[in-house]
């Protein structure tokens, strides 16, 4: 049994926090964020280079302290990026940079955007700690959430809406964040000449203002993949040519193809898309941490705060409560 909440009960129920994995005991050092592992293992190194001794192993989600970022020692990699952790090294790819911020419960003001706030949270198909999962979101991911609600055993829920398959599902209110419309406001909204410039080489995004580099980072674009079952090679490489941001959406669930294929995915919360060339997008990425090589079916994956600021700097500029605007923006040149 659940019901909608007052004020006054949420104020009650403030410092209650359910069913989000927190990461709350000592540690010796201090954390500057935490990794996810997102592999099915993941080895710890006693240097930061895959010739070194190896550790400790990790299963996928395990949850570790990154006390440094570090560079390897093989300069003729693409990603030179490594993590200090418990116990040695672990390189970058491995896991998604990830902080643990559970949050006091909040009435939702129907709908409201938010955003996961700790490394994972179960989304279940009814208000109730027993009830089966129907995904796990990730840190980073976005949600709309339509409304909030208490249930028999006093833990805070907010329903969230599924925009791909009009489907509801709930999560612990404490995972959740919700984004206030200051954080959503343009960025460089009096320049008028904006372009954004995408190198599937060089693996890189670049924004420019009166043709000035004002920003640009890494990125993983489209590829080529081969088929486990067939041999079969899939080409899902990024079109090249001259587009113009046409859409965009705070969150999205994205998904295509039959589950078994290995060039199937249903990710749900998708953050930050902008679309340029029909269904392909700048957007968020939260199930790899491998930028500098292709990684997608086409769209381009950035961390979820670079897509953020790509999000807000772009035209056509989003109304902080909006779900999508269809407009023609910023121009995007594929090379």
């Amino acid at each position: 049994m659940t019901h909608q909440f007052s004020r006054r009960e949420f104020l009650r129920l403030a410092s209650i926090a359910v069913l989000t994995p927190t990461l709350r005991h000592a540690q010796q050092r201090r954390a500057l964020f935490y990794g996810r592992v997102i592999f099915v293992y993941a080895t710890i190194y006693s240097r930061p280079s895959v010739l070194a001794p190896t550790g400790t192993v990790h299963e996928l989600e395990t949850i570790l302290p990154i006390y440094a970022e570090v560079r390897g020692e093989d300069e003729t990699a693409y990603n030179k990026r490594w993590y200090e952790t418990d116990g040695g090294y672990i390189h970058s790819t491995n896991v998604q940079p990830v902080l643990d911020q559970p949050n006091k419960p909040r009435a939702a003001l129907a709908p409201s955007l938010g955003e996961l706030t700790v490394p994972f949270a179960d989304a279940l198909a009814e208000p109730k700690t027993k009830s089966p999962r129907v995904y796990r979101l990730y840190f980073s991911t976005t949600h709309w959430v339509q409304k909030s609600l208490i249930d028999d055993q006093g833990n805070v829920w907010h329903e969230l809406i599924d925009d791909r398959f009009d489907d509801l599902y709930y999560v612990p209110a404490t995972a959740i964040r919700f984004i206030p419309p200051d954080e959503l406001s343009p960025l460089s909204p009096n320049v008028g000449d904006k372009q954004i410039h995408l190198d599937t080489t060089d693996q890189t995004i670049t924004a420019l203002e009166n043709g000035r580099p004002v920003f640009s980072t890494r990125i993983s674009s489209g590829g080529s993949f081969t088929d486990s079952a067939t041999g079969a090679v899939k080409d899902f490489r990024t079109p090249l040519g001259k587009y113009a941001v046409h859409r965009k959406r705070p969150s999205r669930h994205m998904a295509a193809g039959d589950g078994a294929a290995d060039d199937a995915y249903d990710l749900p919360g998708v953050p930050w898309v902008s679309y340029f060339n029909g269904g392909i997008a700048i957007h968020g990425t939260y199930w790899h941490n491998d930028f500098g090589r292709p990684w997608s079916h086409g769209c381009i994956n950035l961390l979820s705060q670079d897509a953020k600021w790509f999000y807000r700097w772009t035209t056509p500029a989003v109304p902080s409560d909006a779900e999508l605007v269809d407009a023609e923006g910023t121009v995007v040149t594929v090379v």
